[in-house]
């Protein structure tokens, strides 16, 4: 095959495409999607200054573990009992001062975080007795693996079977097999379980009882890859599975990638869409086909045998139209729906948001909850679509997403548009809860601004872009962000005189539109939803600087005139967001009047949040959680709470020491001045054992 080291990644996505590589590990419809990503990682991230520490890793691990093994088995039949050994030396642990300290074994995959013992105990999986027993099973385990691969399944099974092996995982005991045998042993871990799931249409657990199988499959995938690996790989010492392992960190640690792609479906509302109105407003897709009854938990057989008796009962009905009830019940949750009217028209683009129910009673009993992002009607030609439902591709979905807007009012160009931007999308970006969020939503939608409030490391400000993303997502509005500060005034916001020099170097001083006039004459040629962020927005004076849209705020079908000239009316579409750190100014210290304009919409730190970004690092965050709630019960004050964002990182392993010392710590001197024992018990040097990440 030609190389591509130069960068030309379109003849490995083309062979992909083709079918010449992967036959039988990767699926059919996801050849190209695979073939495009692993070509845009070798283009990007091995030769990258990360890919290289990440290559030297690989390295540097191997070689260390393989002389632990070997040190073992030495002094295993030398002195017998070589429980911390083993323990330390053939478990991947993190790169941290207490693991470097402890010379425990240093690993690019780490699965051990912090003190392995305390950590098991503590889950109650281990007892302090046990550990001799653990470590001999773990020496075996690997001794067997190595002396004869094709006992990995019989030796991942009856370790399976300890009474003490809950814990101990494919994670945490391929990376050894990896270091010894890497020919034989790939690592697999969450990171390249993930992989193999979604491109291979596997079911992969993280237990080591799945070991064998997934080790197999990454395994094929690999031979199948390997002379494009070798291609671009050059010189490099690493070997081949190696470099599976690092297209999966890059591709679920680095570039977040979503595993999970929605199916899209035309779905029309009933004949001529006359349930559009009931659909639209009840959050619902629904259809006919009701005599099926309920087809919730209903086998396909048992389906056939109902939809066959129906079918001979009623001379109207085909099996191939009773079929659309069956695949109707069976679309997910995060599909994607598109309603019409007929073969001309777009009614709606909306976001499954629960699973399928059956309403008795009802003509068009089959439902599916639906959260509707756009109900902008467009305007099509698809003469094909005759069916009820019609599954669609992606490409046709965008296609249809760019259809100019029908009724008055000038037509947005395609390229106005922006992407849809799901509430299941942003419910997985921001890790809130969806009905949380949709009550945001509802409520900004009901006072027609909000404030995002709350303690520093919050993620204030990130909520409230995605929520944007979200509120203008398929429509043609846009979206700003201002950040006040003392000094901001009425003239910066509202208008105000700015001295300007003429061509013939005279003054004049023009009264000029601020901020919040010119965003609002600019929505004003805007169908779509157009939304201020306001940062910080307690950090000025807000009864001086919103002036006469303190009265607007409350009565928005009004104008009124302005102290400079002209008059203001507030766009119909525009919506405000602010933000405001409560550990600045609480919010009983806001102007009443300018409280009750707002919806407030409280966000404290979530520590589940915390624990599900660090699912994909492969980071133990436990002892860093339980740390910030015990620290945040002294600071016993919800507006000065440490928030959880600090911690958001990557590499937060190398980077936590410096993030506690240096921001951490300074708040809590600072909130602690009159109290420094309480500040004292959370310096770096008394909480790192804690934490140990």
């Amino acid at each position: 095959m030609t190389s591509t080291r130069q960068g030309d990644e379109t003849q490995f996505s083309r062979a992909i495409h083709e079918g010449i590589l992967m036959d039988q590990t990767i699926l059919p419809d996801k050849r190209a999607e695979f073939g495009n990503l692993f070509a845009a990682f070798f283009k990007s991230y091995p030769m990258s200054e990360e890919g290289q520490r990440h290559t030297k890793l690989y390295l540097q691990g191997r070689e260390s573990g393989r002389k632990h093994f070997e040190a073992l088995v030495t002094k295993t039949a030398r002195d017998g009992d070589v429980t911390d050994e083993v323990l330390l030396h053939l478990l991947p642990h993190a790169n941290n001062s207490g693991n470097r300290d402890k010379q425990a074994w240093i690993h690019v995959a780490p699965a051990v975080t912090k003190d392995l013992k305390s950590w098991f105990e503590g889950a109650g999986w281990t007892s302090p007795k046990d550990w001799p027993s653990i470590s001999s099973a773990i020496l075996s385990f690997v001794q067997r693996c190595v002396d004869d691969p094709d006992q990995l399944a019989d030796a991942c099974a009856a370790f399976a079977e300890l009474p003490y092996s809950k814990g101990f995982q494919s994670g945490m005991l391929s990376p050894i097999l990896n270091a010894i045998r890497p020919a034989e042993y790939l690592l697999i871990n969450n990171k390249s379980r993930k992989v193999l799931n979604y491109f291979c249409g596997a079911d992969f657990r993280y237990s080591l009882e799945d070991y064998p199988a997934a080790n197999e499959l990454a395994k094929k995938l690999v031979a199948d890859v390997k002379e494009e690996i070798d291609d671009h790989k050059s010189d490099s010492e690493l070997p081949v599975s190696d470099y599976f392992d690092m297209f999966s960190h890059w591709l679920v640690g680095v570039q977040k990638y979503a595993f999970t792609r929605p199916k899209y479906w035309k779905v029309s509302p009933g004949r001529d869409a006359k349930n559009w109105d009931s659909c639209r407003d009840g959050n619902f897709i629904a259809m006919g086909w009701s005599e099926l009854g309920d087809l919730s938990g209903l086998g396909r057989s048992d389906y056939e045998q109902r939809r066959d008796k129906l079918v001979a009962e009623n001379s109207d009905w085909t099996k191939q139209g009773a079929n659309q009830a069956w695949v109707f019940s069976r679309i997910k949750e995060g599909d994607q729906i598109v309603a019409n009217r007929g073969t001309h028209e777009v009614l709606g683009f909306g976001t499954v948001s629960g699973p399928y129910y059956y309403v008795e009673g009802e003509e068009h009993a089959h439902r599916i909850p639906v959260n509707w992002d756009d109900i902008s009607a467009r305007g099509i030609e698809e003469n094909g679509w005759r069916k009820t439902i019609i599954k669609l591709d992606h490409d046709k979905f965008e296609t249809l997403l760019k259809a100019p807007p029908k009724g008055e009012g000038p037509q947005v160009p395609p390229e106005h548009m922006n992407p849809i931007y799901s509430l299941t999308m942003l419910t997985e970006e921001t890790g809130l809860d969806e009905p949380l969020l949709q009550r945001w939503i509802n409520a900004l939608e009901r006072k027609g601004q909000a404030i995002i409030y709350g303690p520093p490391g919050t993620g204030k400000t990130f909520i409230a872009e995605h929520m944007v993303k979200h509120i203008i997502g398929g429509g043609d509005g846009f979206s700003e962000i201002v950040q006040f500060h003392p000094a901001y005034a009425y003239e910066d916001f509202m208008q105000g005189i700015r001295p300007q020099t003429t061509k013939d170097g005279q003054l004049r001083y023009p009264v000029v539109p601020g901020r919040f006039l010119d965003f609002c004459e600019r929505a004003t040629k805007r169908q779509g939803r157009c939304v201020l962020i306001v940062d910080e927005i307690n950090r000025a004076n807000l009864s001086r600087v919103f002036g006469e849209l303190m009265y607007l705020l409350e009565y928005r079908n009004r104008a009124v005139p302005l102290a400079g000239g002209g008059e203001l009316n507030v766009p119909q579409n525009v919506r405000l967001i602010g933000t405001m750190n409560t550990a600045d100014r609480s919010i009983a210290l806001v102007d009443h009047a300018l409280r009750r304009r707002f919806a407030f919409l409280a966000l404290y730190p979530d520590y589940d949040i915390l624990t599900a970004y660090h699912e994909g690092t492969g980071i133990n965050i436990e002892g860093l959680a339980n740390m910030l709630k015990k620290l945040n019960k002294v600071i016993a004050d919800r507006h000065y709470e440490v928030g959880i964002t600090y911690f958001l990182r990557e590499d937060l392993h190398e980077q936590i020491e410096d993030i506690w010392q240096m921001e951490i710590e300074p708040y809590l001197d600072e909130y602690f001045f009159d109290q420094p024992d309480k500040a004292k018990q959370f310096r770096w040097e008394a909480v790192k054992e804690l934490i140990a990440l």
